[in-house]
């Protein structure tokens, strides 16, 4: 024990005086994310990207990310399991030379928060650095691992490299390889142009589960020629002979008992759960499974506990449970369902069909009653049971109804060059599932989609379109045709032809409610019309892409929230590789207007111009962007119309940003990576919300030994917005230390803030693998705000593998 003691007191040591000189990029400051954890980013090749959480507030945690060129951030939902958020964006939409992104945490109460802090308006996202393939990494043949991302089991895990196709220039045996932070190289097996390694005397627990193998090669005077990195999991695997087949299966149980004081409020509260996640497979047949319970699990709140059960082929995919569908993004991007999901693909004819629970129900509250003479108007007023309640009105803390949807989308084509698609979603809200609540509503949207490619796919066009029919309060039901010439005509309620209104309600009356409350009741005005269609060229090194979008301003989907609407325009862009992928150029201009159906006083036009320029040395030199963007909006009236001048919109923003990322060799291996971004809002209206800021961020991780990294970062942000200054500085210190022969694992970080923003964090973790597949971890947070008090989180969990 004294020597555990004396240990744990060395890296405390270590950590203070050692992260002074190194560090990690996670500096922003944030009331509700610990981390963000980014994969390695490798073009056309998928992206996960996890996020820590400080507590288990939270509702759902929300991606949005886009390509440098791209006007418009994809949102996605991401699987929210406890205190841990995750999502992989899909290979095809990582582009160099990176991408923009930005999370957004939606809490229990109904309030939100960005992070970074302001993005993407205020202040600038966060960008992840997309490398891209090089002609030299055809030089070096991972022959075990072999594809990207394997699964090997840990009875035939071993590391064999080919370097036949090397170039002369190579040294072969002065090869370097690193499994993480641990140098492989004394213990390598040079058979002419073979590399072998061969795990006899390294302990389990240091290459079970994810891994990362960094390949270095030298050339004759010893500079460094080339460097490649591959990744792999390595599993416990069971086999077994089932029917003539081989059936392999995996998983884990985890297990977490957590405490969570709060000072300011003097709460003191325990969270309890437990996960189990398994995959299998026999022949072509892939079967995975997951559950998370919980002790939040609450009816006043909306699903925390969380489960699946997939199904997968070459031709059928099948899960049931929580899901999170994509559809065709005017339709439906990743947000959760409860239900389940199935797609066939035949390749000539294939179908992707959802059925879920959109929201469960959760009940109100009802707060006050009143009679019919006396009862106020306001949103919150609604009608309520007057035997079972005395009174036929209420004022009430509304719920939330619970609401189905279903989606089908039968297409045509693999999509490799041709597919075309139709999709129908259907959503409503159920007004008998609760008591307490108003305005029940049903949404249906109609789609089509088309791609077809030529030459390669360097010749691309794509497009969709889609309308949407949206009631706000289907509680009264269909009308009938009585009603309808009641309610609507010349000189009733609503100033529109019955007849028209009784069309719609034979064509459209089988698939949703009919009243005075559906829209558009004008279709002719395409204010729920959505469209765009893109058209991408890629030759000599230049991808040049032209795209035209159009969005009512009603268009509405239940299954995409983040649209822009009232909009329409045109965006350009071509990104241009120079030099064997170590120079890129990016351009683009986009200009969009609104009030497209002249329901505003004014109409605006957006243009935005993006430049960057990419360097990648690859060599003994840090990676380079530069990027400047201009924002120009302004309204078709000005500040000096005696009547409007209030609505005009004239502001100009300028913003310019820079990234560095270095990987080096000084003493010890050192990732650095410096952001800055300056951006100055100038408004010329009669608001007059000027706004400025500075961002900048510098980080150096670092390995020390083999058993040692540590990590320091910092940001310092500075903003007048409004003649309201907002200023703070925060850094983080900390590191990871191995002991024990690895069965010990310690991380410990410190994290204060100073300025506007004043908060202490401190961060302990001790994981102990008692044995390879089975590990026990205590962690501890403390959080200090001055103006809040002292928030503290200990707790331990388990995990077993099998």
């Amino acid at each position: 024990m004294n020597n555990l003691i004396q240990m744990i007191s060395k890296f405390f040591s270590a950590v203070v005086l050692l992260s002074l000189l190194s560090g990690n990029i996670h500096a922003q400051i944030s009331q509700n994310i610990s981390k963000v954890i980014v994969g390695d980013a490798k073009e056309k090749s998928e992206l996960n990207i996890q996020v820590e959480l400080y507590n288990t507030n939270a509702e759902a945690v929300l991606l949005y990310y886009k390509p440098v060129e791209a006007s418009e951030y994809r949102e996605a939902e991401m699987e929210l399991i406890g205190t841990n958020a995750g999502y992989t964006i899909p290979a095809d939409e990582v582009v160099p030379p990176f991408l923009a992104y930005y999370i957004q945490v939606r809490m229990n109460d109904g309030s939100f928060e960005n992070y970074p802090l302001g993005a993407p308006d205020n202040a600038p996202p966060s960008r992840i650095m997309v490398s891209i393939p090089q002609d030299k990494d055809s030089e070096l043949i991972f022959l075990s691992p072999g594809a990207k991302g394997e699964n090997i089991p840990e009875d035939e895990f071993f590391i064999s490299i080919s370097l036949l196709r090397a170039s002369e220039k190579v040294k072969k045996e002065a090869t370097k390889i690193y499994l993480g932070a641990l140098d492989l190289t004394p213990n390598l097996i040079f058979a002419g142009d073979m590399i072998l390694y061969y795990p006899d005397n390294l302990p389990k627990n240091v290459y079970m589960g994810s891994n990362q193998l960094r390949v270095e090669l030298y050339d004759q005077e010893g500079n460094l020629y080339h460097s490649l990195v591959r990744n792999f999991i390595v599993r416990q695997t069971q086999e077994v002979e089932l029917i003539g087949g081989k059936f392999t299966y995996r998983g884990n149980v985890k297990a977490e008992s957590r405490n969570e004081g709060f000072s300011g409020t003097g709460q003191n509260l325990w969270y309890n759960n437990i996960g189990v996640d398994a995959s299998a497979g026999w022949g072509n047949w892939k079967f995975n499974t997951k559950v998370y319970a919980t002790s939040e699990e609450k009816k006043y709140l909306q699903p925390q506990n969380r489960y699946y059960l997939g199904i997968e082929s070459d031709w059928l995919k099948v899960r049931v449970g929580d899901i999170y569908p994509v559809f065709p993004n005017l339709i439906m991007s990743g947000r959760r369902i409860r239900g389940a999901t199935g797609r066939l693909e035949l390749g000539a004819f294939n179908l992707h069909v959802i059925y879920g629970q959109a929201n469960r129900a959760v009940e109100g509250a009802l707060l006050q009653t009143y009679s019919r003479n006396n009862a106020p108007i306001a949103s919150n007023i609604i009608g309520i049971d007057s035997v079972k309640y005395g009174n036929p009105y209420g004022e009430v803390n509304t719920g939330t109804y619970e609401r189905k949807l279903f989606a089908l989308r039968p297409y045509f084509g693999k999509g490799e060059n041709f597919q075309w698609g139709l999709s129908y979603l259907h959503s409503k809200d159920d007004p008998k599932s609760i008591e307490f609540a108003a305005r029940p509503k049903e949404n249906v949207v109609f789609g089509s989609d088309l791609l077809v490619a030529f030459d390669d796919r360097n010749i691309l066009f794509t497009g969709q379109a889609a309308v949407s029919l949206f009631n706000t309060d289907i509680s009264g039901g269909t009308l009938t045709d009585a009603e309808i010439d009641s309610i609507f005509g010349t000189s009733d309620y609503i100033n529109i032809d019955p007849q028209n209104v009784k069309d719609i309600k034979q064509y459209l009356g089988s698939f949703m409610t009919v009243n005075q409350f559906i829209g558009p009741l004008n279709p002719e005005k395409m204010s729920s019309l959505a469209s765009e269609a893109q058209l991408q060229l890629n030759y000599f090194h230049n991808n040049i892409s032209g795209k035209y979008i159009y969005r009512g301003n009603e268009y509405t989907s239940f299954g995409q929230s983040y649209l822009r609407l009232d909009v329409k325009g045109y965006e350009f862009s071509d990104r241009i590789r120079l030099f064997d992928n170590r120079l890129f150029i990016t351009v683009a201009y986009e200009s969009l207007s609104d009030n497209l159906q002249k329901t505003k006083i004014t109409t605006t036009t957006f243009n935005k111009f993006t430049g960057t320029v990419s360097i990648f040395p690859r060599i003994n030199m840090p990676n380079i962007t530069l990027g400047y963007n201009r924002f120009e909006n302004q309204s078709d009236i000005t500040i000096f119309d005696p009547n409007y001048g209030l609505y005009a919109v004239d502001d100009i923003t300028d913003r310019y940003f820079g990234q560095f990322n270095y990987d080096f060799i000084w003493s010890i291996r050192h990732n650095a990576v410096l952001n800055v971004s300056i951006s100055d809002r100038k408004d010329r209206s009669l608001r007059n919300s000027n706004a400025k800021n500075f961002t900048g961020s510098l980080s150096l991780a670092s390995d020390w030994r083999k058993n040692f990294t540590s990590f320091f970062s910092s940001t310092y942000y500075t903003s007048e917005i409004i003649a309201t200054q907002f200023n703070y500085f925060a850094f983080s210190l900390g590191g990871k230390y191995k002991l024990m022969e690895n069965r010990l694992i310690l991380t410990g970080s410190i994290g204060p803030s100073f300025g506007d923003f004043k908060r202490q964090s401190f961060e302990f973790l001790a994981q102990y693998f008692i044995m390879p597949n089975f590990d026990v971890t205590f962690q501890s947070r403390v959080f200090h705000i001055p103006s809040q008090g002292t928030n503290t989180i200990v707790g331990v969990n388990t995990r077993y593998g099998f």
